[in-house]
């Protein structure tokens, strides 16, 4: 099967089975929050104080998006709402065998779409969108094909440009027919992935990581809790709907379409270009599954103005590095209350007619 067209394929809501591991299941979040709206594939979650500057946070298809909020000390959540942005996320719902025909369209278009007007008739402006790896990806296609649906777009290790041979994961995808992949399997399986990933830095994420145990004999409870919570993080993965995944992967890191400008959404063709709205784009400069070469330049692709900033550490630090809660996400928080400011500048220097 050819992914070179992705188009739209669940028009019409289906019936629902919760997966009790899911993201959705809100005990694995450790910041108060709610659920404030329903869409096709997803639940848009609250996290902070509907009163701020709203901040719609898309995070991965492939992992749990609890990494966000593993602890009261380590979360992404707690440090954007102390620093006056009210953070959402939209929490995927892992697809049934049933669902495996779900593309990125049906996601772009359809549940990133919803939350985003949910947000903007709540808040009576224009969200922020915050994309965290291959959410990103999905952020930067929505903006590019509704470009003024966001006040601004922050992409997080997002792989845009996997040209480089540095690039482990994609040197990969190119050597593996994925029609054939899918058509065997339907869905992906998320624990597979997750072991998988898991080899592709064995020696770190194996007895370098468990060498350390011993220390848990004297750690206190909050630190196991901690400890087991990004144990079953790593290895509990969602399953993937099987035609996204081989349109990621074919389009994505085989063809390198995004940044080649030929990917097309429900034949809508998608041009970074057509990003007019600030972009922050931020990596870690050792990150082993989207290498700098993935993320960065991206200022050189869209068209409105645009910020980057690296962080030293791997792909995990970006989300529980002490110097990225520490550094990045005040940083974002700020950036987040400057396009709002700006809006509401615009908003009121806009002649009524």
């Amino acid at each position: 099967m050819n992914y070179g067209l992705i188009s739209r394929r669940s028009r019409q809501r289906r019936p629902r089975r919760m997966d009790k591991t899911s993201a959705l299941d809100l005990a694995s979040y450790t910041t108060p929050h709610e659920v404030v709206s329903d869409t096709d594939n997803a639940q848009l979650l609250r996290f902070g104080d509907p009163a701020l500057p709203p901040l719609l946070i898309i995070y991965s298809l492939v992992n749990r998006p609890v990494i966000l909020d593993l602890s009261p000390k380590r979360s992404v959540m707690t440090t954007l709402r102390t620093h006056e942005v009210c953070p959402y996320l939209l929490a995927w719902r892992p697809p049934q065998a049933a669902r495996r025909h779900l593309g990125l369209a049906d996601y772009i278009l359809g549940d990133i779409a919803e939350a985003v007007n949910w947000i903007t008739r709540a808040h009576q402006q224009a969200p922020a969108l915050l994309g965290v790896c291959q959410g990103g990806v999905l952020a930067l296609c929505h903006a590019a094909v509704q470009p003024a649906s966001v006040a601004g777009v922050i992409t997080l290790a997002t792989p845009w440009n996997n040209s480089g041979n540095d690039n482990r994961l994609a040197q990969i995808a190119k050597r593996i027919d994925i029609s054939a992949l899918i058509a065997a399997t339907g869905n992906v399986r998320g624990p597979g992935l997750a072991t998988f990933f898991a080899a592709l830095k064995p020696f770190a994420l194996g007895p370098q990581r468990y060498s350390a145990l011993t220390a848990l004999a004297q750690a206190s409870s909050q630190e196991i809790t901690e400890f087991m919570r990004m144990e079953r993080w790593m290895y509990d993965g969602p399953d993937l709907a099987g035609t996204a995944f081989a349109e990621f992967a074919e389009q994505i890191y085989q063809k390198n379409a995004l940044a080649n400008a030929t990917l097309h959404i429900d034949s809508e063709p998608v041009s970074l270009q057509a990003i007019q709205a600030p972009v922050l784009n931020a990596y870690a400069l050792d990150d082993h599954l989207v290498p700098p070469s993935a993320a960065q330049d991206l200022a050189q692709a869209v068209s409105g103005p645009a910020t980057e900033m690296s962080l030293p550490g791997g792909h995990l630090s970006l989300f529980i590095g002490r110097r990225a809660h520490a550094e990045l996400y005040p940083k974002i928080a700020d950036w987040v209350l400057q396009r709002s400011n700006e809006n509401t500048c615009q908003l009121r220097n806009t002649p009524v007619i």
